[in-house]
């Protein structure tokens, strides 16, 4: 670190320079000052400008080009070679004007051609490049702080992906084990249920679903935040895809009286999608829309030419549920965001579904996005291209 300006205000200066008649006149100059008062230390060869620039004794330094049979810029690397940092002004000489992009390039503070050399020429060279290292180093401060800063959340962010990873592999294994089971009692191979036995089982197979389902989001946010996350993309039919998603919920929908409808536009393009990912998406959204919307609500799945972008499909599900507030739809693709209401449905899940919903469309070349209504309902679209990506 640089020494501060003594208790009076006056600035060490060291001087490299290896004429002693210019070093004089350098000296003669900076007596002439009064703001700053200027105590300077003259050096007259590299090595010598090298050794006082490692002790760091000094706030700004005076170099020359011409050393000798070596030059100011070979100071100037060997000085960074050692990792010092230390403000230095060049001093040029008569056709050595074009050497300072260099000098600047190699960490110069400032220059400043001899044959205009003046006590005011000194001062404005020697206050600017005091500020301007003060703020160089200010500048650095903050990089290294913000560097720092980063490699933190980098560690804890490994942590918590570990953390992830862990808990879905714990939990994982024991979860199938007993989803298996509960399958074995409803196929009635032990022995017939009684109708409450079979409600009971068919609950908590639907747990164990859900559990599951959060488990693979724990999975899943671990291979996005590694960037292991990959699409398998084939050419399909995204509207018999959505047919098959929707009969996935078709117990659920009569539970809760939902008029559910379905609109496909005729004669829809096949498309390049992953089907296993893009199944994933519609559970989500689906899931969701059913799990916000009350009984006897309605449900519209849509699929469309989307002509206003173009050369893409938009799938989407409008629901007359509890809706979003403006203030929290913006941050509904954040990962862990939960929308906070008071409804039982808003606490349930890990708020990483939407998240890595819309990470798989983006995956595809597509985007997702949300509207809603609060107290009337909302619409989560997407869109994919038909291209291949």
């Amino acid at each position: 670190m640089n020494p501060r300006p003594d208790s009076d205000g006056t600035l060490k200066v060291l001087l490299i320079e290896d004429d002693e008649d210019d070093a004089l006149i350098t000296r003669s100059l900076l007596e002439k000052l009064s703001n700053p008062l200027v105590a300077l230390e003259w050096v007259p060869s590299y090595d010598e400008g090298l050794e006082q620039i490692k002790s760091q004794q000094h706030d700004i330094g005076l170099l020359d080009y011409q050393l000798g049979s070596r030059t100011g810029l070979e100071l100037l690397q060997e000085a960074n070679s050692h990792g010092l940092h230390f403000p230095l002004i060049m001093l040029t000489g008569q056709g050595n004007e074009s050497l300072v992009i260099d000098a600047l390039e190699l960490g110069a503070i400032d220059y400043l051609p001899k044959r205009i050399i003046s006590s005011e020429s000194l001062q404005r060279a020697i206050c600017h490049g005091i500020e301007k290292n003060r703020l160089q180093a200010a500048v650095s401060a903050h990089q290294r702080e913000l560097e720092k800063t980063n490699q933190e959340l980098e560690r804890k962010n490994e942590e918590i992906q570990r953390f992830y990873h862990v808990v879905a592999h714990e939990l994982k294994t024991p979860l199938t084990a007993a989803s298996e089971f509960v399958e074995i009692l409803l196929e009635g191979i032990p022995g017939p249920l009684t109708n409450t036995q079979e409600e009971y089982l068919q609950l908590i197979h639907r747990c164990c679903d859900h559990l599951d389902r959060n488990i693979n989001d724990l999975y899943d946010i671990t291979r996005l935040e590694t960037g292991k996350l990959s699409i398998h993309p084939q050419l399909g039919s995204l509207p018999g895809l959505i047919d098959d998603v929707v009969k996935v919920f078709t117990s659920q929908v009569q539970a809760k009286d939902i008029d559910l409808n379905v609109r496909v536009a005729p004669d829809l393009p096949f498309l390049h999608f992953d089907p296993q990912r893009i199944r994933q998406v519609l559970l989500n959204l689906l899931g969701n829309a059913l799990k916000f919307t009350p009984k006897r609500g309605k449900i519209i799945v849509s699929a469309c030419d989307d002509s206003p972008c173009g050369g893409r499909m938009r799938v989407s599900i409008e629901d007359t549920g509890v809706g979003i507030a403006q203030d929290q739809l913006e941050h509904i693709f954040e990962r862990l965001y939960q929308v906070k209401d008071d409804s039982p449905a808003s606490a349930s899940g890990l708020g990483l579904g939407l998240f890595i919903c819309r990470e798989i469309i983006k995956l595809h070349g597509g985007t997702m996005m949300a509207t809603s209504d609060l107290g009337k309902g909302s619409i989560f679209s997407f869109t994919l291209p038909y291209q291949s990506t």
